[in-house]
Parts: structure tokens; C-alpha cells; sequence
């Protein structure tokens, strides 16, 4: 019986390549499958996701602040400066 496998090296090889391989094509079905799901979504979900948030519905006076100024009642500088006072 003079039968031979291939050589550790050879399988070696062999099955990094069959792993970059399967890699490769998970990755880029992976990647079309990301950006289809991104154009599918309507709009009317976002608006749905949306979340409304009333000045009465805020606690704290951090918050309320945070609240101007993401809505674009303060500037930024103003903000800032508010924020170091109530942290104080």
C-alpha cells in the first residue's frame, strides 16, 4: 500500500484560500444586502421613528438647555457658557 495524501503545507494552503474565499463573498453579499435594506426603508417609518419631545416634558434645567440649543434657540457659544454655570 503505497498510497500518499497531500502535504500539510498544501492543505495549509488550501484551506486559507477556501476561507479568504467563502470571506469574500459574505463580506460582498453582506455589503448589497446593507445598502438594499437602506433604500427600502420608507419614509413615512422615519417619521414614525421619530420622537417629539415638549419643553413640559423635560425635569431638569440641563436638559432643557440641551433642548435649546439641538433645536436652535441658542448658539453653540451660548450653550457652552450656560452649560459651565449649571455644571458649577
Amino acid at each position: 500500500m503505497n498510497k500518499r495524501g497531500i502535504s500539510p503545507l498544501v492543505a495549509t494552503g488550501l484551506l486559507v484560500v477556501f476561507a479568504l474565499v467563502i470571506g469574500t463573498i459574505t463580506m460582498s453579499w453582506g455589503k448589497k444586502y446593507v445598502e438594499g435594506i437602506a433604500k427600502q426603508q420608507p419614509k413615512e417609518k422615519a417619521l414614525e421613528e421619530t420622537v417629539i419631545i415638549s419643553m413640559n416634558d423635560v425635569n431638569t434645567t440641563l436638559k432643557k438647555l440641551q433642548l435649546e440649543h439641538m433645536t436652535g434657540k441658542i448658539s453653540q457659544e451660548e450653550y457652552l457658557a450656560k452649560e459651565k454655570e449649571i455644571v458649577k
